[in-house]
């Protein structure tokens, strides 16, 4: 079977790549940049074709002879128009699945992205065609954007620092998320409904910087920040989405997002990979994020 894959420069989209070679299956990337495609993938055998979301006859042409289809694009503006009108485009060429990486939230919350994926879900689900809606929880990679470092004093202080309190949630890693979709694409199995996808327990930041300082050699500690300047910086820096944004974090602090399902092992047949192993998987990663944050408080 071949698969049209979109979205593979980014963290699932590369990771549903490489688990549907890995299971046989023939993968076609959509991509808009041939040379960021190939890097993406370097070194993995699969078959390229360019296309844009907004050309939906290019999704057509790249969908052409594709039984399955992993349909993930940026939260914006015009995702609604975008994934519609690709899920059309491919539904019309003979793509008899798609699988479409939602949100956990999608359609439960006032947030930009909940209401955007839920109008996906409703389009696609009218349309003649198989589907999976994968929802995951909150991406433990968006963990490297807390963290900060302070290279003022002599002992460089790196922390991961976010106003959640010692409130719990249950992330989940995008390549257990990249394995659901692959395991479903490949085996041809629609669910006809959404999954909910977490890591296999809720935890605090806490043990989020215990799980990344058990992996690297500085010391990484957790700041609870106050809810107030936190969102009074974001709206310094992004007006737009401060409010969605801070709203996440104080869903956190009080509880509302730890929440737990085993579709992931219901879907793939294994647990979910914990904090401690997705740290020490992400070691690299980790050290990367550590370099980027001090880099920024440098030019700050």
């Amino acid at each position: 079977m071949t698969v049209l894959v979109t979205g593979v420069t980014g963290l699932v989209g590369s990771r549903v790549a490489q688990s549907l070679v890995a299971r046989g299956a023939a993968v076609r990337a959509l991509v808009r940049d041939m040379e960021r495609g190939r890097m993406a993938l370097l070194g993995l055998a699969v078959e390229f074709a360019i296309g844009d979301f907004d050309k939906p006859d290019t999704v057509a042409a790249a969908a052409s002879g594709c039984e399955g289809m992993f349909l993930v694009s940026s939260d914006g503006d015009r995702q609604v128009l975008q994934e519609t009108a690709a899920a059309k485009s491919a539904v019309e060429a003979g793509v008899e699945h798609i699988v479409k990486l939602s949100s956990s939230d999608a359609g439960q919350r006032s947030y930009a992205w909940s209401k955007a994926h839920a109008e996906i879900e409703d389009a696609i689900g009218q349309m003649n065609v198989g589907y999976s809606f994968l929802r995951p929880h909150y991406f433990m990679q968006n963990f490297f954007s807390l963290m900060k470092v302070d290279s003022t004093s002599t002992n460089i202080a790196i922390t991961l620092e976010a106003p959640a309190g010692n409130g719990t949630i249950g992330a989940i890693d995008a390549y257990d998320i990249g394995e659901c979709a692959a395991e479903l694409l490949a085996t041809r199995k629609p669910l006809e409904a959404h999954a909910l996808l977490t890591g296999p327990e809720n935890i605090t930041l806490s043990r989020v910087a215990e799980a990344f300082t058990a992996v690297v050699d500085p010391e990484i500690t957790y700041v609870n920040l106050d809810p107030a300047d936190y969102r009074s910086k974001l709206e310094a820096d992004d007006p737009a989405g401060a409010g969605d944004i801070a709203a996440v974090y104080e869903e956190v602090r009080i509880g509302t997002m730890a929440v737990q399902s085993n579709e992931v092992e219901t879907i793939t047949g294994k647990s979910p990979r914990s904090i401690e192993q997705f740290a020490a998987a992400n070691v690299d990663a980790i050290n990367a994020a550590i370099i980027t944050a001090s880099t920024s408080s440098t030019e700050t």
